[in-house]
C-alpha cells in the first residue's frame, strides 16, 4: 500500500488519497463496501470491528445495528467526525486485515480520487478565472471623450 491504493498502479500519491474527504466516495463504492462489511463473519473484520477502530462507542454501534445497511450508515456518521478521510479508511481496513476489500475496491477508490481531485482543481480554476474576469472587467471601463 505504498502508493495509498493497493492494486491501483500509479493511481494517486498517498498524500492525495489521505486528504480526500470521505464524501468523495461515490454510492457505487459505498455499496460495494457494504457487501463486504455487512456480512458477519467470525474470520474477518466486519463493520462492527471497523466502527470500533473508528472510535465509535458500544451504544452507537448498537444503534447502527438497527439499520438494513449499517456500513453505509457508519460511513455517513463517521464522515462528520474530525479525521475522517478516504486515506484513514484505507489505513483502518489495512490494519484490520481486510486486504480483500482493499484489493477489490482500491482501483475504484483511486478512480474516485482522481475524479475528486480533478473536480476540485476545476472548481479552483473556475474561481481564479472568474476573479480574473471580474478584475479585468473593472479595468476595461470605457473612457468618455466629451
Amino acid at each position: 500500500m505504498a502508493d495509498g491504493v493497493p492494486g491501483a498502479g500509479s493511481a494517486l500519491p498517498a498524500q492525495s488519497v489521505s486528504s480526500l474527504p470521505l464524501a468523495a466516495l461515490n454510492v457505487r463504492v459505498r455499496r460495494r463496501l457494504s457487501l463486504f462489511l455487512n456480512v458477519r463473519a467470525p474470520v474477518a473484520a466486519d463493520w462492527t470491528v471497523l466502527a470500533e477502530a473508528m472510535d465509535f462507542e458500544y451504544l452507537e454501534i448498537q444503534q447502527l445495528e438497527k439499520y438494513a445497511d449499517p456500513t453505509s450508515r457508519l460511513l455517513d456518521d463517521w464522515q462528520r467526525r474530525p479525521g475522517a478521510s478516504v486515506g484513514r479508511l484505507l489505513e483502518l481496513l489495512a490494519k484490520l486485515g481486510r486486504d480483500d476489500v482493499l484489493m477489490e475496491l482500491g482501483p475504484s477508490i483511486g478512480a474516485v480520487g482522481w475524479w475528486w481531485l480533478s473536480l476540485t482543481n476545476t472548481c479552483k480554476a473556475r474561481s481564479v478565472t472568474s476573479r480574473l474576469s471580474l478584475h479585468s472587467a473593472s479595468l476595461q471601463v470605457p473612457i468618455r471623450s466629451d
